[in-house]
Protein backbone atom coordinates (compact mmCIF):
# COMPACT_ATOMS: atom_id res chain seq x y z
CA UNK A 1 0.00 0.00 0.00
CA UNK A 2 2.91 2.20 0.95
CA UNK A 3 4.39 1.50 -2.50
CA UNK A 4 1.65 2.55 -4.44
CA UNK A 5 1.33 5.94 -2.77
CA UNK A 6 5.01 6.73 -3.15
CA UNK A 7 4.28 5.65 -6.84
CA UNK A 8 1.16 7.81 -7.52
CA UNK A 9 2.81 10.37 -5.69
CA UNK A 10 6.33 10.63 -8.14
CA UNK A 11 4.02 10.39 -11.01
CA UNK A 12 1.93 13.68 -9.50
CA UNK A 13 5.33 15.63 -9.04
CA UNK A 14 6.62 14.39 -12.56
CA UNK A 15 3.44 15.45 -14.10
CA UNK A 16 3.66 19.17 -12.43
CA UNK A 17 7.48 19.40 -13.36
CA UNK A 18 6.05 18.66 -17.01
CA UNK A 19 3.86 21.19 -16.80
CA UNK A 20 5.84 23.92 -15.22
CA UNK A 21 8.48 23.48 -18.25
CA UNK A 22 6.17 23.78 -20.99
CA UNK A 23 4.69 27.15 -19.14
CA UNK A 24 8.04 28.25 -18.76
CA UNK A 25 8.38 27.31 -22.67
CA UNK A 26 5.26 29.52 -23.59
CA UNK A 27 6.29 32.16 -21.63
CA UNK A 28 9.50 31.78 -23.31
CA UNK A 29 7.98 31.41 -26.27
CA UNK A 30 5.21 34.82 -26.31
CA UNK A 31 5.73 38.25 -27.55
CA UNK A 32 7.51 40.51 -24.71
CA UNK A 33 5.06 43.18 -22.68
CA UNK A 34 7.41 45.69 -23.60
CA UNK A 35 6.69 49.14 -22.37
CA UNK A 36 7.60 52.72 -23.49
CA UNK A 37 8.10 55.86 -21.17
CA UNK A 38 8.60 59.23 -22.55
CA UNK A 39 8.75 62.55 -21.66
CA UNK A 40 7.73 65.56 -23.14
CA UNK A 41 6.63 68.92 -22.55
CA UNK A 42 4.60 71.57 -23.85
CA UNK A 43 6.06 73.86 -26.41
CA UNK A 44 8.97 71.84 -27.31
CA UNK A 45 9.59 71.66 -30.92
CA UNK A 46 11.79 69.22 -30.28
CA UNK A 47 9.21 67.09 -28.27
CA UNK A 48 6.23 67.47 -30.87
CA UNK A 49 8.56 65.76 -33.74
CA UNK A 50 9.86 62.77 -31.58
CA UNK A 51 6.09 62.68 -30.19
CA UNK A 52 4.64 62.46 -33.77
CA UNK A 53 7.30 59.51 -34.57
CA UNK A 54 6.29 57.46 -31.25
CA UNK A 55 2.63 58.39 -32.54
CA UNK A 56 4.22 56.32 -35.67
CA UNK A 57 5.71 53.88 -34.04
CA UNK A 58 2.71 52.70 -31.60
CA UNK A 59 0.75 52.64 -34.63
CA UNK A 60 2.88 49.66 -35.78
CA UNK A 61 3.62 47.93 -32.35
CA UNK A 62 0.00 47.87 -30.79
CA UNK A 63 1.31 45.18 -28.21
CA UNK A 64 3.53 47.67 -26.74
CA UNK A 65 2.81 49.92 -24.65
CA UNK A 66 3.14 53.15 -24.48
CA UNK A 67 2.91 55.63 -21.55
CA UNK A 68 3.51 59.47 -21.91
CA UNK A 69 4.59 62.31 -19.00
CA UNK A 70 4.47 65.85 -19.38
CA UNK A 71 6.61 67.49 -16.83
CA UNK A 72 5.22 71.14 -18.19
CA UNK A 73 3.81 72.62 -14.72
CA UNK A 74 4.09 69.00 -13.03
CA UNK A 75 6.58 68.76 -10.33
CA UNK A 76 5.81 64.99 -9.71
CA UNK A 77 6.93 64.12 -13.46
CA UNK A 78 9.43 66.36 -12.72
CA UNK A 79 10.92 64.65 -9.65
CA UNK A 80 10.04 61.27 -11.52
CA UNK A 81 12.39 62.05 -14.34
CA UNK A 82 15.26 63.12 -12.11
CA UNK A 83 14.78 59.88 -10.78
CA UNK A 84 14.93 57.60 -13.95
CA UNK A 85 17.73 59.49 -15.33
CA UNK A 86 19.45 59.34 -11.81
CA UNK A 87 18.52 55.38 -11.92
CA UNK A 88 19.53 55.36 -15.91
CA UNK A 89 23.14 57.12 -14.81
CA UNK A 90 22.51 60.16 -17.11
CA UNK A 91 24.95 62.90 -16.43
CA UNK A 92 23.18 66.01 -15.13
CA UNK A 93 23.68 68.50 -18.11
CA UNK A 94 22.36 65.58 -20.36
CA UNK A 95 19.12 65.37 -18.93
CA UNK A 96 16.78 66.54 -21.40
CA UNK A 97 13.29 66.10 -22.64
CA UNK A 98 12.45 64.52 -25.16
CA UNK A 99 13.74 61.49 -23.43
CA UNK A 100 12.35 57.54 -23.33
CA UNK A 101 13.12 54.90 -21.16
CA UNK A 102 12.66 51.59 -22.76
CA UNK A 103 14.00 48.43 -21.09
CA UNK A 104 17.99 49.45 -19.97
CA UNK A 105 17.98 51.56 -21.96
CA UNK A 106 17.33 55.61 -22.18
CA UNK A 107 17.07 57.92 -25.60
CA UNK A 108 17.56 61.49 -24.90
CA UNK A 109 16.80 63.84 -28.30
CA UNK A 110 14.93 64.01 -30.58
CA UNK A 111 17.21 62.60 -33.50
CA UNK A 112 18.37 59.67 -30.93
CA UNK A 113 14.63 58.44 -30.29
CA UNK A 114 13.53 59.05 -34.03
CA UNK A 115 16.76 56.48 -35.02
CA UNK A 116 17.12 53.88 -32.25
CA UNK A 117 13.36 53.24 -30.73
CA UNK A 118 11.76 51.07 -33.34
CA UNK A 119 15.40 48.90 -33.64
CA UNK A 120 15.26 48.97 -29.52
CA UNK A 121 11.60 47.85 -29.86
CA UNK A 122 12.32 45.13 -32.14
CA UNK A 123 15.73 44.19 -30.50
CA UNK A 124 13.85 43.56 -27.20
CA UNK A 125 10.59 41.61 -28.68
CA UNK A 126 13.09 38.81 -30.02
CA UNK A 127 15.41 38.76 -26.93
CA UNK A 128 16.22 39.69 -23.01
CA UNK A 129 13.75 42.17 -21.80
CA UNK A 130 14.07 43.62 -18.61
CA UNK A 131 12.00 46.47 -17.65
CA UNK A 132 14.31 48.58 -15.16
CA UNK A 133 11.69 51.81 -15.79
CA UNK A 134 8.97 50.31 -14.17
CA UNK A 135 11.09 48.96 -10.82
CA UNK A 136 12.55 52.71 -10.71
CA UNK A 137 8.80 54.08 -11.27
CA UNK A 138 7.14 51.79 -8.65
CA UNK A 139 9.83 52.39 -6.02
CA UNK A 140 9.66 56.40 -6.69
CA UNK A 141 5.80 56.25 -6.47
CA UNK A 142 5.46 54.08 -3.64
CA UNK A 143 7.73 56.68 -1.74
CA UNK A 144 6.71 59.49 -3.26
CA UNK A 145 3.45 60.94 -1.42
CA UNK A 146 3.60 65.39 -2.06
CA UNK A 147 1.95 66.90 1.14
CA UNK A 148 -1.28 68.90 0.51
CA UNK A 149 0.16 72.00 0.38
CA UNK A 150 -1.57 75.92 1.89
CA UNK A 151 -2.87 77.18 -1.03
CA UNK A 152 -4.75 73.47 -2.07
CA UNK A 153 -6.07 73.38 1.63
CA UNK A 154 -7.37 76.96 1.52
CA UNK A 155 -8.99 76.49 -1.68
CA UNK A 156 -10.59 73.45 -0.47
CA UNK A 157 -12.31 75.47 2.67
CA UNK A 158 -13.42 78.12 0.27
CA UNK A 159 -15.09 75.02 -2.44
CA UNK A 160 -16.70 73.48 0.64
CA UNK A 161 -18.12 76.95 1.70
CA UNK A 162 -18.88 77.71 -1.96
CA UNK A 163 -21.33 73.61 -1.92
CA UNK A 164 -22.41 74.57 2.05
CA UNK A 165 -24.22 77.55 0.10
CA UNK A 166 -26.71 75.26 -1.78
CA UNK A 167 -30.87 76.11 -1.97
CA UNK A 168 -31.49 72.55 -2.60
CA UNK A 169 -30.33 71.63 1.04
CA UNK A 170 -31.44 75.09 2.57
CA UNK A 171 -35.01 74.29 1.33
CA UNK A 172 -34.97 70.51 2.24
CA UNK A 173 -33.60 71.22 6.07
CA UNK A 174 -36.48 73.73 5.95
CA UNK A 175 -39.11 72.25 5.17
CA UNK A 176 -37.91 69.05 7.63
CA UNK A 177 -37.85 70.94 10.00
CA UNK A 178 -41.63 72.00 8.93
CA UNK A 179 -42.67 68.45 8.74
CA UNK A 180 -41.15 67.40 12.34
CA UNK A 181 -42.77 70.12 13.84
CA UNK A 182 -46.13 68.90 13.46
CA UNK A 183 -47.34 67.09 16.31
CA UNK A 184 -43.62 66.94 17.78
CA UNK A 185 -41.42 67.85 20.78
CA UNK A 186 -38.29 70.31 20.19
CA UNK A 187 -35.99 67.46 21.35
CA UNK A 188 -37.56 64.89 18.46
CA UNK A 189 -37.50 67.47 15.68
CA UNK A 190 -33.93 67.92 16.67
CA UNK A 191 -33.04 63.84 16.78
CA UNK A 192 -34.95 63.29 13.44
CA UNK A 193 -33.27 66.27 11.40
CA UNK A 194 -29.99 65.32 13.60
CA UNK A 195 -30.61 62.02 11.49
CA UNK A 196 -31.13 64.43 8.05
CA UNK A 197 -28.06 65.97 8.41
CA UNK A 198 -26.32 62.77 9.42
CA UNK A 199 -27.38 61.09 6.10
CA UNK A 200 -26.30 64.06 3.81
CA UNK A 201 -22.96 63.83 5.97
CA UNK A 202 -22.26 59.72 5.41
CA UNK A 203 -23.49 60.35 1.42
CA UNK A 204 -20.72 62.81 0.78
CA UNK A 205 -17.90 61.21 2.99
CA UNK A 206 -18.86 57.50 1.61
CA UNK A 207 -19.50 59.20 -2.23
CA UNK A 208 -15.96 60.72 -1.89
CA UNK A 209 -14.35 57.57 -0.35
CA UNK A 210 -15.16 55.95 -3.64
CA UNK A 211 -14.84 58.87 -6.25
CA UNK A 212 -11.09 59.15 -4.54
CA UNK A 213 -9.93 55.32 -5.48
CA UNK A 214 -12.30 55.60 -9.08
CA UNK A 215 -10.35 59.28 -9.84
CA UNK A 216 -6.93 57.94 -7.82
CA UNK A 217 -6.12 55.90 -11.17
CA UNK A 218 -6.17 59.14 -13.20
CA UNK A 219 -2.60 59.70 -12.07
CA UNK A 220 -1.54 58.06 -14.82
CA UNK A 221 -2.93 59.93 -17.30
CA UNK A 222 -1.04 60.43 -20.74
CA UNK A 223 -1.74 63.99 -20.05
CA UNK A 224 -1.51 65.15 -16.53
CA UNK A 225 -2.40 69.01 -18.09
CA UNK A 226 -4.53 68.49 -20.06
CA UNK A 227 -6.51 66.65 -16.97
CA UNK A 228 -5.62 69.68 -14.81
CA UNK A 229 -7.82 72.13 -17.62
CA UNK A 230 -10.18 69.68 -17.72
CA UNK A 231 -11.09 69.57 -13.67
CA UNK A 232 -10.26 73.72 -13.94
CA UNK A 233 -12.94 73.94 -16.80
CA UNK A 234 -15.48 72.38 -14.58
CA UNK A 235 -15.66 74.57 -11.84
CA UNK A 236 -15.23 77.62 -13.91
CA UNK A 237 -18.60 76.58 -15.69
CA UNK A 238 -20.19 75.73 -12.53
CA UNK A 239 -19.19 79.53 -11.34
CA UNK A 240 -20.82 80.87 -14.39
CA UNK A 241 -23.89 79.14 -13.45
CA UNK A 242 -23.51 80.20 -10.02
CA UNK A 243 -23.67 84.13 -11.30
CA UNK A 244 -26.11 83.24 -13.97
CA UNK A 245 -28.91 82.28 -10.86
CA UNK A 246 -27.52 85.83 -9.07
CA UNK A 247 -28.43 88.04 -12.76
CA UNK A 248 -31.37 85.17 -13.72
CA UNK A 249 -32.35 83.48 -10.43
CA UNK A 250 -34.37 79.94 -11.55
CA UNK A 251 -34.79 81.32 -15.09
CA UNK A 252 -33.30 79.93 -18.51
CA UNK A 253 -31.53 76.73 -16.73
CA UNK A 254 -31.27 75.77 -13.37
CA UNK A 255 -29.83 72.98 -11.07
CA UNK A 256 -32.25 73.35 -7.63
CA UNK A 257 -34.88 71.09 -8.07
CA UNK A 258 -37.57 71.99 -5.34
CA UNK A 259 -40.54 70.52 -7.13
CA UNK A 260 -39.05 66.86 -6.33
CA UNK A 261 -38.19 67.52 -2.82
CA UNK A 262 -41.40 68.96 -2.24
CA UNK A 263 -42.57 65.96 -3.53
CA UNK A 264 -40.38 63.28 -1.36
CA UNK A 265 -41.27 65.41 2.01
CA UNK A 266 -45.18 65.22 1.16
CA UNK A 267 -45.12 61.59 0.59
CA UNK A 268 -43.59 60.65 3.82
CA UNK A 269 -44.24 63.70 5.95
CA UNK A 270 -47.07 61.62 7.58
CA UNK A 271 -44.27 58.91 8.71
CA UNK A 272 -41.41 61.07 9.69
CA UNK A 273 -38.68 59.20 12.05
CA UNK A 274 -34.90 58.99 12.80
CA UNK A 275 -34.31 56.40 10.36
CA UNK A 276 -36.84 57.95 7.50
CA UNK A 277 -34.68 61.17 8.26
CA UNK A 278 -31.52 59.56 7.58
CA UNK A 279 -32.72 58.13 4.12
CA UNK A 280 -34.10 61.71 3.05
CA UNK A 281 -30.29 63.20 3.86
CA UNK A 282 -29.27 60.62 1.65
CA UNK A 283 -32.21 60.80 -0.93
CA UNK A 284 -31.87 64.91 -1.02
CA UNK A 285 -27.97 64.45 -1.56
CA UNK A 286 -28.33 62.30 -4.39
CA UNK A 287 -30.76 64.95 -5.84
CA UNK A 288 -28.40 68.26 -4.84
CA UNK A 289 -24.94 66.21 -6.07
CA UNK A 290 -25.68 67.50 -9.68
CA UNK A 291 -24.97 70.98 -7.65
CA UNK A 292 -22.15 70.16 -5.36
CA UNK A 293 -20.77 66.75 -7.13
CA UNK A 294 -18.50 68.38 -10.03
CA UNK A 295 -17.13 70.62 -7.29
CA UNK A 296 -16.81 67.79 -5.07
CA UNK A 297 -14.38 65.98 -7.49
CA UNK A 298 -12.73 68.93 -9.25
CA UNK A 299 -11.72 70.99 -6.12
CA UNK A 300 -11.00 68.59 -3.20
CA UNK A 301 -11.21 64.49 -5.08
CA UNK A 302 -8.75 65.00 -7.99
CA UNK A 303 -6.17 67.01 -6.39
CA UNK A 304 -6.39 64.29 -3.32
CA UNK A 305 -6.06 61.88 -6.09
CA UNK A 306 -2.30 62.65 -6.45
CA UNK A 307 -1.36 62.07 -3.09
CA UNK A 308 -3.38 59.56 -1.98
CA UNK A 309 -5.61 58.86 0.79
CA UNK A 310 -2.85 59.78 3.66
CA UNK A 311 -4.08 61.30 7.05
CA UNK A 312 -3.70 64.77 5.95
CA UNK A 313 -6.23 64.16 3.04
CA UNK A 314 -8.64 61.82 5.16
CA UNK A 315 -9.31 64.44 7.89
CA UNK A 316 -9.39 67.37 4.89
CA UNK A 317 -12.16 65.19 3.30
CA UNK A 318 -14.15 65.15 6.73
CA UNK A 319 -13.58 68.87 7.55
CA UNK A 320 -14.84 69.44 3.66
CA UNK A 321 -18.06 67.97 4.45
CA UNK A 322 -18.80 69.22 7.72
CA UNK A 323 -18.27 72.43 6.14
CA UNK A 324 -20.69 71.75 3.88
CA UNK A 325 -23.27 70.36 6.83
CA UNK A 326 -22.68 73.52 8.43
CA UNK A 327 -25.15 75.90 7.48
CA UNK A 328 -27.94 73.27 7.98
CA UNK A 329 -26.31 72.82 11.85
CA UNK A 330 -26.45 76.15 12.29
CA UNK A 331 -30.44 76.80 11.05
CA UNK A 332 -31.16 73.70 13.01
CA UNK A 333 -29.94 75.09 16.10
CA UNK A 334 -31.06 78.86 15.58
CA UNK A 335 -34.81 76.84 15.38
CA UNK A 336 -34.58 74.40 18.58
CA UNK A 337 -33.31 77.52 20.55
CA UNK A 338 -36.85 79.44 19.41
CA UNK A 339 -36.41 81.23 16.11
CA UNK A 340 -39.19 80.57 13.75
CA UNK A 341 -39.26 78.36 10.65
CA UNK A 342 -41.13 81.01 8.57
CA UNK A 343 -38.47 83.91 9.25
CA UNK A 344 -35.60 81.84 8.76
CA UNK A 345 -37.25 80.45 5.05
CA UNK A 346 -37.42 84.16 4.29
CA UNK A 347 -34.37 85.17 5.13
CA UNK A 348 -33.06 82.20 2.76
CA UNK A 349 -35.08 83.61 0.14
CA UNK A 350 -34.25 87.14 0.18
CA UNK A 351 -30.36 86.31 0.69
CA UNK A 352 -30.08 83.37 -2.02
CA UNK A 353 -28.96 85.47 -5.01
CA UNK A 354 -26.21 86.69 -3.04
CA UNK A 355 -25.32 83.25 -1.71
CA UNK A 356 -24.86 82.23 -4.90
CA UNK A 357 -22.76 85.07 -5.94
CA UNK A 358 -20.38 83.81 -3.10
CA UNK A 359 -20.02 80.62 -4.60
CA UNK A 360 -19.27 81.55 -7.97
CA UNK A 361 -16.63 84.07 -6.95
CA UNK A 362 -15.05 81.02 -4.61
CA UNK A 363 -15.36 78.65 -7.36
CA UNK A 364 -14.25 81.10 -10.26
CA UNK A 365 -10.69 81.57 -7.99
CA UNK A 366 -10.57 77.91 -7.31
CA UNK A 367 -11.29 77.11 -11.19
CA UNK A 368 -8.30 79.65 -12.13
CA UNK A 369 -5.97 78.16 -9.72
CA UNK A 370 -6.38 74.73 -10.70
CA UNK A 371 -5.89 75.41 -14.40
CA UNK A 372 -2.31 77.74 -13.11
CA UNK A 373 -1.22 74.86 -11.22
CA UNK A 374 -1.12 76.79 -7.99
CA UNK A 375 -3.54 74.07 -6.38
Amino acid sequence: MTQRYLESFSWLIFIVIFFFNVFLMVAKASPQNITVYYFVTEGCEHCIRAENHINTVKMRYPNVTFRKFDIFNNDTNVELFIALSEGFNIAEEDREVPAVFIGDTCLIGEENIIQKLESLILEYSGGDYYDKASEIIRSFMEGHRPSLSLPFIASTVAAAIASSLNPCTFTAIISLIGYAFQGSSSKRMLLMCGAFITGILVFYFGIGLILLQAIGMLRYFPSPTMLRYLFGLIAIVFSVLEFKEFFFYGRIFSLEHPGLLNRIFNKYSQNINIIIGFVLGIIVSIISFSCTGPIYVSILIYPLSKTGLTLQGFLLLILYNLIIVLPLIIILLLVYFGRSVLEIDAWRIEKRRYMRLIAGVLLLIVGMAIITGLI
